[in-house]
């Protein structure tokens, strides 16, 4: 085999030498900084996307913060506005009360005028028809003729007396 003939190794060795030399030269000026230009742009960008994945979810967070302090006014808000409808209600209602119970109150002055009115002519009536019986029984016991008219006084000082 040629490859181990010993007058061909001088030969042999400086192939080998130039060989890796322009090997080791082409590695390390030429792939190496290309692979450690592309490592370097990954690290870059990987982050960059930390720093943007960061600023997104402080964004996030300050919406979320926001969106809770929104949701927090709103339910004040409604909170209040219900205090408010209670309010009003309660005073119309108080209101409708208040004009229920004057309207009670001015039927009631009626009704007891009226009542005192049924009343008086009750009595009135009643000393009437009493005057009238009287007088019947009188003018039957005694000859004398009395009209209702003499009677009449008298049934309303015994009406009077009983009141008092």
């Amino acid at each position: 085999m040629p490859q181990f003939n010993a007058k061909s190794f001088p030969s042999q060795i400086f192939w080998l030498v130039i060989t890796f030399s322009i090997l080791y030269i082409v590695v390390t000026w030429v792939l190496l900084p290309r692979i450690r230009e592309n490592i370097r742009l990954r690290k870059n960008k990987v982050s960059n996307n930390l720093e943007r994945s960061e600023a997104i979810k402080d964004d996030i967070e300050k919406m979320i913060k926001e969106y809770d302090l929104k949701i927090n006014e709103a339910k004040e808000n409604v909170s209040s506005m219900i205090k408010k409808s209670v309010l009003k209600s309660a005073d119309e209602f108080n209101s409708q009360v208040n004009i229920v119970k004057k309207q009670i109150e001015i039927k009631q002055k009626e009704v007891e005028s009226n009542l005192s009115k049924y009343k008086n002519d009750i009595e009135e009536n009643t000393i009437d028809a009493s005057a009238s019986v009287a007088v019947e029984i009188i003018n039957k016991i005694i000859s004398k003729k009395i009209t209702t008219e003499d009677i009449k006084p008298l049934f309303k000082n015994i009406n009077q007396a009983d009141r008092g």
